[in-house]
């Protein structure tokens, strides 16, 4: 698409269209003019009448903004707009009980690009015949939904740099998940290397050294395992390497009763995304409190149980011995000093 020139005057469909080609493909190389007139429309007036637009703009264009070199300046000029506006309209008018920034922002990123010219359009948006799926539009442009959407996409640039937003997983780590599922269910997704996939993890559990990412990378590896048993492969390399790194997970010091008793350790969902999601919360800093809601049955435990060490050392044991059979059958007993 030819690169729109930025202004205020600019017609939103045409800023919209653009935004969106950049967001649905994040990973390519785009001319970040476009990025950077918004951000220098926002910061020349971070408060202002269409502040809701720029910042949705560059909310949309964050996980590509997120990807480039540092020394281009582009995140920095970005962070500095956005976090104006946070200032500006933090504590605005209001009279609503909730904000669209508050709900599940992959849903609204979907739709944004067709939604995003009705808000300058009342009756445009009243003719939507997705209307009851969106809040109004006096809601989305409400200055406290659009300091909250400013903080979002400050957090996809800076992560942990902010507060008062929904935890999520990033952009990245949702894609990583569907292509970790995609190896659960027997259909690898474009692209992806079961045997890489299995010598990743088992290469990133052995180098873990944090307590929540060891966890999650051990509920992943499990899941993992659910698949080995089942599924032959063509070398043995990478169950080798997955076992060492389960094999590299300590077990409890001390006595092994924990405290925490029979119900007091998660069980693992069944349904390989949300086990799957589970692991990625757990060792992601900025969605652990999203067990919450992708936890199964143990969804109302404490992050300290899934963190208990007995818990995790037992996990790692299981899915060691899974591996450990399903190499034996595939490939024969491993000899001594291989």
């Amino acid at each position: 698409m030819d690169s729109v020139n930025a202004t205020p005057d600019a017609p939103i469909a045409e800023l919209a269209a653009a935004w969106e080609e950049i967001r649905t493909e994040y990973y390519a190389d785009h001319d970040t003019e476009l990025v950077l007139a918004a951000a220098r429309a926002l910061a020349a007036d971070p408060g202002g009448e269409r502040a809701w637009l720029w910042t949705l703009g560059l909310l949309m264009t964050a996980d590509y903004v997120s990807l480039q070199d540092a020394s281009d300046g582009t995140a920095a000029a970005v962070l500095d707009a956005l976090r104006a506006t946070d200032r500006a309209l933090r504590a605005g008018p209001c009279g609503h009980d909730a904000h669209p920034y508050e709900d599940g922002l992959e849903f609204q990123l979907e739709g944004l690009a067709e939604y995003l010219p009705m808000l300058d359009d009342a009756a445009a948006a009243a003719a939507y015949p997705q209307r009851d799926l969106w809040d109004p539009p006096e809601v989305w442009r409400c200055p406290r939904n659009v300091a909250g959407y400013a903080r979002v996409a400050i957090d996809i640039l800076a992560p942990g740099t902010t507060d008062g937003i929904p935890a999520r997983l990033s952009t990245a780590e949702q894609e990583e998940v569907q292509d970790l599922a995609s190896v659960l269910h027997g259909f690898p997704a474009p692209g992806v290397s079961v045997t890489w996939t299995l010598s990743h993890y088992g290469k990133a559990l052995a180098c873990a050294t944090g307590d929540a990412e060891r966890a999650g990378l051990v509920v992943i590896a499990t899941a993992l395992s659910w698949y080995i048993a089942t599924s032959p492969l063509a070398s043995p390399g990478p169950l080798d390497e997955l076992s060492a790194g389960l094999a590299s997970v300590p077990a409890p010091r001390g006595r092994p009763d924990c405290g925490h008793g029979a119900a007091g350790h998660p069980v693992l969902p069944t349904v390989p995304e949300d086990a799957l999601t589970a692991g990625m919360c757990l060792k992601s800093p900025h969605a652990r409190q999203l067990l919450a809601e992708h936890g199964g049955r143990s969804a109302g435990l404490p992050l300290e149980n899934w963190l208990c060490p007995a818990f995790v050392a037992g996990l790692a044991r299981d899915a060691l011995t899974r591996v450990r059979v399903a190499r034996e059958q595939q490939f024969g007993p491993r000899r001594a000093g291989h």
